[in-house]
């Protein structure tokens, strides 16, 4: 990859179900299969074009168009020129329902749509945002990782008003008809954000909306794709990835704080998604930081 590419993931880009906090400007890469990750993903086409399928839709982003959409739907980029670049961030979930975007735009989100708002406004000036944020992630210190995170929620709730403003007609039309389901989804996605650290069970998240528990786990599968069992793990999951590249906490320590109960549950559920031990991802966190300071 050129040098004045850069692509600064906390967590390791071959982890499917969480990218976690990552600002990358690159060349998009062909995907020979569709994947998830539950973030909030941000591409903005700086040249080029890329061909996204979406949700089973099609969907081209040409230079100086801006996507928004919630990855834990399965994509794929099918086709990806060799002139094409842009500018890119995940974002966790957790952290987007937090900021309380308008209720339209997380529904829209959730539901499975990748959000294209006009080039101007808040998409006029991403380029230079981006350019920050990727010298911001480098250095990561706390104060610029504050002053990215402020900037980012800042700027997606203008992009969350433009979306708005733009004519989402049948869009609209779609999300009054099923605004009942939606919302309950977003409940639970937002009760599951903030209860995750704690003993949490399915029954629970759908008492917690009003829901029965079958009904609630049936409705958000087919909403989202994924299973209750398997967001709440995946809420976990970053949690605790996070604790393990940015701190010397034990590992069983990591795993309660994570809210996974026990250290066996927490190495299985690790190993499958990330394909190792906790204590081999820490080392490779450990080991890119090093090699990204000596570059």
């Amino acid at each position: 990859m050129p040098q004045d590419y850069q692509e600064i993931f906390l967590t390791p880009r071959e982890q499917r179900s969480n990218f976690g906090l990552a600002v990358w400007h690159a060349r998009p890469r062909y995907m020979d299969a569709c994947h998830q990750h539950s973030d909030v993903e941000v591409n903005y086409m700086r040249a080029g074009k890329l061909t996204y399928l979406h949700s089973g839709r099609i969907k081209e982003l040409h230079a100086g168009d801006l996507a928004v959409f919630w990855a834990g739907r399965p994509h794929q980029a099918i086709e990806t020129p060799m002139d094409a670049e842009c500018f890119g961030c995940s974002i966790p979930l957790g952290w987007v329902l937090n900021w309380h975007l308008p209720d339209p735009f997380v529904r829209r989100l959730l539901d499975g749509e990748m959000l294209t708002p006009a080039r101007e406004g808040p998409v006029s000036d991403i380029g230079r945002l981006f350019e920050h944020w990727v010298e911001d992630l480098i250095e990561d210190s706390a104060e610029r990782r504050k002053t990215m995170l402020l900037e980012m929620e800042a700027w997606l709730h203008r992009v969350a008003q433009a979306v708005d403003s733009i004519d989402a007609t049948p869009a609209k039309r779609v999300l009054a008809e099923a605004q009942g389901s939606l919302e309950k989804i977003e409940q639970m996605a937002r009760y599951i954000t903030e209860h995750y650290m704690d003993p949490l069970s399915v029954k629970e998240v759908a008492r917690a909306v009003g829901l029965h528990e079958n009904y609630a786990a049936t409705l958000f599968h087919k909403r989202t794709g994924a299973t209750l069992v398997d967001f709440i793990a995946r809420q976990r999951l970053g949690h605790a990835q996070m604790l393990l590249a940015t701190t010397d906490m034990k590992v069983l320590q990591i795993a309660l704080e994570a809210g996974f109960g026990s250290a066996s549950r927490f190495y299985a559920v690790f190993k499958s998604a990330c394909g190792m031990a906790p204590s081999e991802y820490r080392g490779m966190i450990r080991a890119s930081r090093f090699a990204r300071r000596d570059m």
